[in-house]
């Protein structure tokens, strides 16, 4: 017979569960460890707090998609699961800034936070979360969290050397100079970037982080209409190759196969490479140009190759 005690995780993704069942899960799983409730929309703060209470060891917890969760949630995280270390919040619209504050003033140990379509969190509660958590943080997601600008990445910056990813997709408040700091800052760490609809972003933060982040591995700059070539031509003088293996390009007007031709003689690890309405960037403009592209790496033209989900 099952030994609920020692029952440590736990997926009820899209399931019906209700409030009732995570209060009995508060009562009888103290050991609990990980717990995926996403998309499960019934749920709201009672439910989830009574999880919070009961279960102080909770290192791993995803609720995206339950819009009935509020701050008070993260206030009975903060006070009772001070081990907490994955946090996946996506389209809880009722969070807040100061339900950030409030979460990071008891869990300071968060690795993972993915608060990406959270409409109502601005500057203060991501720089809250940057200060409290800097030793610990590797992957914060923001993506159309239009009320982030550029204080929240200079606080990034300034306290999270150890950030690997990084989604601030569709915020449109952000300019080259928090992300040049960026990349000054996380020169070792930086992975992942994604950067799509960030329209105020050009050649001289794109050049930067190509130029320092010497461990970067996906980059998107979907969208990113004042990008042009000459964010690609220092590549020619770096020491040594990039490792990027996924390149995001699409809907960059300005960029064309000059640009790519400058990538490909520092990127030979490249597997992926979305060029989709870039009008000066056909397969017939790279074939007459000679371009090499790596033996691995397939090139999304027109929309029909499958994306890799490592930006989503």
């Amino acid at each position: 017979m099952l030994n609920w005690l020692f029952f440590v995780i736990l997926f009820l993704y899209f399931a019906g569960i209700t409030d009732a069942g995570m209060v009995e899960i508060g009562r009888g799983l103290s050991s609990l460890q990980c717990l995926d409730v996403s998309y499960c929309k019934k749920l709201t703060d009672k439910g989830l707090s009574a999880v919070a209470g009961g279960c102080c060891d909770l290192r791993t917890l995803h609720i995206a998609g339950c819009r009935f969760v509020t701050d008070n949630v993260l206030q009975a995280l903060s006070q009772n699961c001070r081990n907490l270390e994955e946090l996946g919040l996506q389209g809880c619209t009722n969070i807040t800034n100061s339900g950030l504050t409030h979460l990071v003033n008891g869990c300071r140990r968060i690795k993972f936070l993915d608060i990406n379509k959270c409409s109502n969190v601005g500057d203060s509660g991501v720089s809250s979360v940057s200060e409290a958590c800097s030793s610990s943080l590797k992957t914060l997601k923001l993506l159309d969290c239009y009320k982030i600008g550029d204080n929240s990445i200079f606080n990034l910056a300034k306290f999270c050397k150890n950030l690997e990813t990084l989604i601030v997709g569709g915020c449109r408040d952000i300019s080259d100079e928090s992300i040049k700091s960026l990349a000054s800052s996380c020169t070792n760490s930086l992975k992942n970037l994604r950067m799509d609809w960030c329209l105020n972003i050009s050649d001289s933060s794109l050049s930067c982080i190509l130029s320092q982040c010497r461990n970067l591995e996906a980059l998107d700059i979907g969208c990113c209409e004042e990008v042009t070539d000459a964010a690609f031509m220092g590549l020619g003088t770096r020491e040594y190759d990039l490792n990027l293996k996924v390149l995001k390009v699409s809907n960059c007007p300005k960029i064309t196969v000059m640009g790519i031709c400058v990538l490909l003689d520092k990127c030979n690890s490249l597997e992926y490479l979305d060029v989709r309405s870039c009008p000066h960037i056909t397969k017939t403009g790279c074939d007459e140009a000679g371009l090499q592209f790596p033996a691995c790496c397939k090139v999304n033209f027109a929309g029909s190759l499958s994306e890799p989900d490592v930006l989503l």
